[in-house]
């Protein structure tokens, strides 16, 4: 809040009383003896500032203490703080008289409640919606109500043209028409407005009418100049989609081109591919042939070798029965002749 110039004076005589009493005598609450001065709020080194009225005019400080002061409650770090609920129960007189202080708020009584506590302390709501964080719940309050049931409104329009599948085509500003023209942009009025407009005109006189008339016109003519400039950006606008349909035929240009490029390397591999398959086909007959030649001999050959094996066992059978058989003989043979030499005669002589 900016004060007057002609009472720069006087505030800046009221700062500098407030810088001459931060040494006062006596007790100012009881229990703190030397302590900073606790004015109003009970808390040291804290100003206070007593607002002009409607006249840009301060009070003196005579007649300070008999108003009820408008406190402004600043969250910058400009040393100034509302008063608390809880300060003004704090609050005492200054021994020596209200003369060079700033006023404290009026001490409710015992029956009083907390809101008429709190309406003893004006603070200044355009002051407070004047700060950032309040313009900025402002705003989100704005947007969550009024400005999203706008655009809410705006998407479900957003286009007149539906495809053959029925989905909304959806393209640039102008899809659903100019800004300053078509159905979306004209304003129904209601049938008391056109009474309220017939029975004002008759109130007024011709002079005045034509006067109206003539601001209406001035209106109307900027108008026409809004929808004309209108007329050339949405030209500019159709100019622009021209030419991302043109960079878009031109991409879709290069996209056949690589498209052609790569069905050529296709064609070139998958021949490639079956001349090599047809390749493997005359290895893999060649190879399973020469693999069951290969079998067939490698079986014969075992079958050769177990053959042999098995005579060289029956050989070796035979063997051991021949020299069983041998010794046996020699063995009959010496017996027998043992047994004949026994059995047979002895011979005498032809002497006898």
């Amino acid at each position: 809040m900016l004060f007057g110039s002609k009472d720069k004076d006087k505030t800046a005589a009221a700062e500098s009383d407030v810088k001459d009493t931060t040494k006062p005598t006596g007790s100012i609450l009881a229990g703190e003896g030397s302590r900073s001065p606790t004015v109003a709020n009970g808390t040291p080194d804290k100003k206070t500032r007593v607002l002009p009225d409607a006249n840009g005019t301060v009070p003196p400080a005579s007649e300070q203490g008999s108003t009820r002061p408008a406190v402004v409650d600043d969250d910058n770090d400009d040393g100034y703080e509302d008063i608390d609920e809880e300060d003004e129960d704090r609050a005492v007189a200054h021994p020596n008289g209200s003369s060079g202080w700033l006023p404290a708020t009026d001490l409710p009584g015992k029956g009083e409640s907390s809101a008429g506590r709190r309406s003893s302390v004006f603070r200044n709501a355009s002051r407070r919606s004047n700060r950032p964080g309040s313009r900025t719940r402002s705003l989100n309050r704005a947007g969550s109500v009024g400005y999203a049931a706008s655009t809410t409104s705006s998407v479900a329009r957003r286009s007149l043209y539906t495809n053959s599948d029925g989905r909304v085509v959806n393209g640039s500003a102008f899809i659903s028409g100019a800004g300053t023209t078509g159905p979306d942009a004209a304003a129904i009025p209601d049938d008391s407005l056109h009474r309220r407009r017939t029975s004002a005109s008759a109130a007024l006189s011709p002079k005045q009418n034509k006067k109206i008339e003539k601001k209406e016109a001035a209106g109307v003519k900027n108008l026409s100049r809004v929808i004309k400039q209108e007329s050339r950006v949405e030209k500019k606008a159709l100019n622009v989609i021209i030419q991302e349909l043109a960079d878009l035929q031109r991409m879709q240009k290069e996209a056949v081109k690589r498209e052609a490029k790569a069905h050529a390397a296709h064609v070139k591999a998958v021949t490639a591919h079956h001349k090599a398959e047809e390749e493997y086909i005359a290895a893999r007959v060649k190879y399973e042939t020469t693999l069951a030649e290969m079998n067939a001999f490698g079986e014969a050959l075992e079958l050769a070798r177990e053959n042999a094996r098995q005579t060289t066992e029956a050989m070796q059978e035979k063997s051991q029965e021949v020299d069983a058989l041998r010794t046996m003989y020699g063995v009959d043979e010496r017996e027998r002749e043992v047994k004949l030499t026994s059995i047979a005669p002895k011979k005498t002589s032809w002497f006898h």
